[in-house]
């Protein structure tokens, strides 16, 4: 039983490590800085590899004590601990849930406004190479003209 709290414990030291990766490609996003972008993926990505595992590994364990697994298997660890040790369990639990709930609305954050980047990039590209004009531009046969816009935008 103390290896579902050791590993509740682990649970929640990297979800406050995700919620902190999460942050810091907030800060980059907003300011514009997109060079440690790559850096914060991929310790997203590892750390997403390891809350997984830390997940299984509980999993395991109250399914080994005969608990069941997930939310159902925790909640009856929690009311088969000793009637002094199930506040803590309690609130473990708690802070595990509030911290997985955030990191998940953070987390969708960060791709809306990924998203809106890629649309902003994809419409400035769009601008300067003028394919919203091309689209629309039909030559003399009646065939598109996709290369006909396709110029300078201006010289010296």
């Amino acid at each position: 039983m103390a290896a579902i709290a050791n590993l509740l414990d682990q649970t929640i030291g990297a979800l406050k490590e995700f919620l902190a990766a999460v942050a810091d490609e907030r800060h980059c996003l907003v300011k514009g800085d997109t060079s440690q972008l790559l850096a914060i993926a991929e310790k997203k990505s590892a750390l997403a590899t390891r809350l997984s595992d830390l997940d299984t590994r509980r999993d395991a364990a109250l399914g080994a004590a005969g608990l069941g697994i997930g939310r159902a298997g925790v909640e009856a660890w929690i009311a088969a601990r000793p009637v002094g040790m199930r506040p803590a369990a309690h609130k473990s639990w708690q802070i595990y849930m509030d911290l997985a709930t955030d990191a998940r609305d953070e987390n969708e954050l960060n791709g809306k406004l990924i998203a809106a980047h890629l649309q902003q990039n994809q419409q400035a590209l769009e601008a300067l190479l003028g394919s919203s004009a091309a689209g629309g531009t039909y030559g003399a046969d009646g065939q598109r003209s996709m290369a006909a816009s396709r110029r300078p935008l201006g010289s010296a």
